[in-house]
């Protein structure tokens, strides 16, 4: 029988933490420091002004939550905080499948930021359609382009079918 992972292990930062909830990281802190959620503090880490860096144990976001939360997903969000591209798209993906895509959009945004030709085809149709966005073709036509010119293959028929 596999052991349960501990809250432990699924630790993000209060900014990660703060794109998932739409709260403020000093609404998370103020959160933590409160008991309504579970933070730790990293040792010998600062994070300005003689405070000390907060990590947010994610299962104790779960309440604060508008997408649904599994293992698997978890681990997803942590590889996200971490900066995997792959890890910030699928989390996007969980916002754009919510109908949230505002915020699906910022995932998206920053896993386009590191290369992720996947994120960067589903920005297009975002901009296209107007997904969380005012519809805006020449940002359509950039962020396929983008996913084109990085060989995504879905992009490169949209683009021969322009």
């Amino acid at each position: 029988m596999p052991s349960k992972a501990s809250p432990e292990q699924y630790l993000i930062s209060t900014q990660t933490a703060a794109l998932l909830t739409g709260k403020s990281v000093r609404t998370l802190q103020r959160w933590a420091e409160e008991g309504n959620i579970r933070g730790l503090e990293k040792a010998g880490e600062r994070r300005g002004a003689g405070g000390v860096k907060l990590l947010i144990e994610l299962p104790s976001l779960i309440p604060h939550l508008s997408i649904a939360l599994d293992g698997g997903r978890m681990a997803t969000i942590v590889a996200a905080d971490g900066g995997a591209a792959d890890a910030l798209r699928e989390v996007g993906l969980y916002f754009l499948a919510e109908d949230q895509a505002a915020t699906a959009l910022l995932w998206l945004e920053a896993a386009a930021a590191k290369g992720d030709s996947d994120a960067m085809d589903w920005l297009s149709c975002c901009y296209f359609m107007g997904i969380g966005v005012s519809s805006n073709p020449a940002l359509g036509l950039k962020w396929l382009g983008e996913a084109a010119a990085r060989g995504h293959a879905l992009a490169l028929q949209k683009i021969a079918a322009l």
